[in-house]
């Protein structure tokens, strides 16, 4: 009985050491997970940040386009118009 308990014993030693080695192994993978995360995480704040950025920028230009300039002008005359005839009328 001695050699079986000794076997047993070795086997048990065996499975131990095969599951701090899975453990290990577990912990490293979510470490590595969670690091994935956090760049993807601060990818995505940076993607927000450009993009903000590009419809501050596009909206600039259009704002500065001859096009806006012309309908605030034509806009500006029509409501003096409307204020004229209102005043004479």
């Amino acid at each position: 009985m001695t050699a079986e308990i000794k076997s047993l014993q070795g086997a048990l030693r065996k499975e131990e050491f095969i599951s701090a080695r899975l453990k290990a192994a577990l912990a490293l993978e979510e470490e590595r997970k969670k690091e994935a995360e956090i760049k993807v995480i601060k990818l995505e704040a940076r993607m927000v940040k450009t993009i903000s950025k590009v419809m501050i920028q596009a909206m600039k230009e259009f704002k500065a386009s001859s096009k806006i300039r012309n309908l605030n002008v034509e806009f500006d005359q029509q409501e003096f118009i409307k204020g004229f005839e209102l005043y004479e009328g």
